[in-house]
């Protein structure tokens, strides 16, 4: 028999969950301050109570199931005959949704029940109590209930429950079934792909970690994603999650998927899409007094949740449709129906974010989430971004400007310290730990806005710069309760007239730590691209253990299908560009002379890109070729327009950035593509952020020059190169551009696939 494990808080939500979206209450304490408001009530209970009191129920009216409802009472006094659940707030409880009041109210009548039942108890008094963090201030909401009652509220909550199971228990029948017969869905495996399916599946069974490299061409994510839904019908684990860094790789997975659909799978898919692209109501708060799709947002979702169990795949059009249909949120929805699916297809900041999203709640649910993330090489990056804030007080005067009276001292004293930051010059500098008494204003500002926020629902609607800072202001928080050794805060200090600018930037050096508490609440986690070399240092970014378990795939290629060139008599580092333009630009005229077909160009900055261009022999060379170049800002509609002119011409010359929307992520198969050319080693520009990297790995025992510049830049370059080839019938050539690429230890970091001659010019 199936055993279904679920907590008391998961279930109450799922059963009594009603009302509106409304955020306006956001954030919540966070969960250190939950947990120390806790500790603070509980010393001040009589001796009998007995905090964080285990519960545990089997029900015994499931049909072919064990549904285990577990949990812990904040708090139970068997001789007052008390059950209290403690929630901590920042605003007057009387302001808060009256539905939020009555969710939290059923999970302790849940608690309750169990504990009558178990204990064969005549009744028990319900106890929801709120504290109160500014002001430690105790409000509690009480009601006495009898057995009878407390009994047919759980019975009435577990025959919900249970009716829901059912339509997944006979969902994932079909599931299985399909799965039974479902082969590999391509004629056969390329080489590498079964050895790849392997790998995974093993690490799946296991419970594992596993890194991969694969080249490009060998057909990675169908390699992945067949043994992990094939684990799905073994009982191996609940749902998976495939997370890309790009548009295009969530579309690639999105086509697998579609294709493993035509092919006979049976299962459930769901594409989650940004809340900024897919919204429906722009402009609007999200909550039911401004927008009608969070209006009555789960008095409605029962019926759109039923609606997409039969539904079966839904990618963005099938949940804007569903939405539309049921008036809901599409944002919202999706993350709502995320634990009830098999697979996902997520961005980066679905399952990284420090907002709680699509991980916390599959977790939540009790299901074994194994995640597939793709482009993985992209995810330190994006976790530095995702893990930084900004604040400026800049800003935060114009938020002053047109801030209600009762918001006006707190701001006004976040405005203090932040000229007390300010000696009078201008420059930077660096603090390994925040003042105290800015996170303390901070805190007390981002308090004083909520408040007024359960007074008036529509006061950042009406004040547009209070509301910027306030949304960067919650970030900082976010961030500050992450801080640790691997943070920064930089101050900037500038003077423009009489105004004393001051920006505050948290940086998070290596997201290593805050990633790997990510992956721990993963049961499988496998991350692949084609570019994670070194090992050792793909590893210790990505927050994996050195032992975790790595593969690469051999290239399916033939290394005479890709000639790569090494022009090593040019230097392109930043003090010798000026004096490189001309040999460089004869060289680029040359190649394009002599290379036949469609060729990207990749430059460092956009400044050398535009400063090579003016070079009149390349000019010359570029008479014959539709020229295209990459400028800073570029719309996705001129992105769009590239491709396009490169699948219908043959004569393109386009000049690009490294490491931006065309060096990677971009498929361009046969005659497409016949040639690159990269120009440098990719290095990160030198900056004092880039700098401070640096120290900070040289400080861990590491090379602080591989790991903040050579091993990043030299990446970018391999994902460029692997645009050229990616099937066995394609042929093309590649030249790097670079003194250093004379250097051996260079050369040892490019892809091996490939020969690399050294050019005599």
């Amino acid at each position: 028999m199936t055993e279904v494990a679920v907590s008391v808080r998961f279930l109450a939500q799922f059963c009594h969950r009603s009302g509106d979206i409304d955020l306006r209450f956001t954030p919540s304490p966070t969960g250190q301050e939950g947990t120390a408001g806790h500790q603070r009530l509980y010393r001040r209970r009589p001796a009998s109570y007995l905090p964080e009191f285990p519960v545990d129920y089997v029900d015994a009216e499931a049909v072919g199931l064990s549904l285990r409802v577990r949990g812990r009472a904040d708090g139970y006094d068997p001789q007052r005959g008390l059950v209290e659940e403690i929630k901590t707030c920042r605003v007057d409880p009387a302001r808060l949704p009256v539905p939020l009041t009555r969710l939290h109210l059923a999970q302790a009548r849940l608690y309750a029940a169990i504990i009558a039942r178990s204990e064969d108890l005549p009744g028990l008094r319900v106890q929801l109590t709120w504290l109160r963090l500014d002001d430690d201030s105790e409000h509690p909401l009480e009601e006495d209930l009898s057995r009878g009652e407390l009994e047919d509220f759980l019975d009435d909550t577990l025959q919900r429950y249970r009716q829901w199971l059912a339509q997944l228990e006979a969902r994932r029948q079909r599931r299985d079934e399909s799965l039974a017969r479902f082969a590999f869905p391509y004629s056969e495996f390329r080489p590498g792909q079964r050895a790849m399916a392997e790998r995974v599946y093993k690490c799946v069974h296991g419970g594992g970690r596993l890194l991969l490299e694969a080249p490009t061409g060998i057909g990675k994510t169908a390699s992945v994603l067949y043994p992990a839904l094939r684990a799905l019908e073994r009982g191996l684990h609940d749902c998976v999650v495939v997370a890309a860094a790009r548009v295009s790789g969530r579309r690639a997975v999105e086509d697998t998927v579609a294709h493993f659909v035509q092919r006979g799978y049976r299962g459930s898919a769901l594409t989650l899409t940004a809340k900024e692209s897919i919204c429906f109501s722009p402009g609007k708060a999200c909550h039911g007094d401004d927008c009608r799709y969070a209006r009555g947002y789960y008095d409605r979702l029962p019926a759109a949740r039923e609606a997409a169990l039969a539904a079966g795949q839904l990618d963005r059009a099938g949940v804007e449709r569903l939405a539309r249909e049921h008036t809901l949120c599409p944002w919202q929805l999706a993350l709502d129906l995320a634990p009830w699916m098999e697979l996902l297809v997520a961005d980066l900041h679905h399952l990284y974010s420090l907002t709680p999203g699509l991980l916390d709640r599959l977790v939540d649910g009790g299901r074994r989430c194994t995640v597939l993330v793709d482009e993985a090489h992209n995810l330190p990056e994006r976790a530095r971004q995702m893990y930084a804030a900004e604040l400026s007080r800049g800003a935060l005067r114009q938020a002053l400007a047109e801030a209600p009276a009762a918001l006006r001292s707190s701001l006004r004293r976040v405005d203090r310290v932040l000229m007390a930051l300010h000696d009078g010059t201008q420059g930077e500098s660096w603090l390994d730990t925040p003042p105290e008494d800015l996170l303390e204003s901070l805190q007390r500002a981002s308090d004083a806005v909520a408040e007024q926020l359960a007074r008036d629902a529509f006061l950042l609607q009406r004040l547009p710069a209070l509301r910027e800072w306030y949304f960067a202001l919650l970030q900082c928080l976010r961030v500050q309760a992450c801080w640790g050794g691997e943070y920064r805060l930089q101050v900037t200090r500038q003077l423009s007239g009489r105004f004393h600018q001051v920006v505050l930037r948290w940086h998070c050096l290596d997201p290593a730590r805050l990633l790997a508490e990510r992956h721990g609440l993963l049961h499988a986690l496998v991350v692949f691209s084609a570019t994670l070399s070194p090992r050792h240092w793909a590893l210790a970014s990505l927050g994996l253990a050195p032992d975790t378990v790595s593969w690469s795939a051999d290239s399916p290629f033939d290394s005479e299908q890709l000639s790569v060139e090494l022009a090593t008599h040019i230097d392109t580092r930043y003090r010798a560009r000026a004096g490189s333009l001309p040999d460089l630009g004869s060289l680029l005229a040359d190649w394009l002379a002599t290379n036949a077909g469609n060729c990207l160009l990749f430059f460092p900055s956009y400044g050398y890109l535009q400063a090579t261009l003016a070079d009149p022999l390349l000019q010359a060379a570029l008479s014959s070729r539709q020229l295209w170049v990459q400028a800073p800002g570029q719309p996705a509609a001129e992105h769009a327009e590239l491709l396009a002119t490169l699948d219908r011409r043959r004569d393109v010359a386009a000049f690009c950035v490294l490491g931006g929307a065309f060096s990677e992520g971009i498929d361009l198969p046969g005659d497409q593509l016949s040639s690159v050319v990269i120009v440098g080693l990719g290095l990160p520009q030198l900056n004092a952020l880039r700098e401070q990297l640096r120290s900070h790995y040289q400080h861990q025992g590491m090379d602080g020059y591989r790991y903040a510049y050579l091993y990043p830049g030299l990446q970018k370059v391999s994902q460029a190169l692997g645009r050229v080839i990616r099937s066995s019938s394609d042929r093309g050539s590649a030249l790097l551009i670079d003194t250093r690429y004379a250097q051996r230890e260079v050369r040892a970091l490019l892809p091996p696939a490939w020969h690399y001659t050294i050019r005599n010019d």
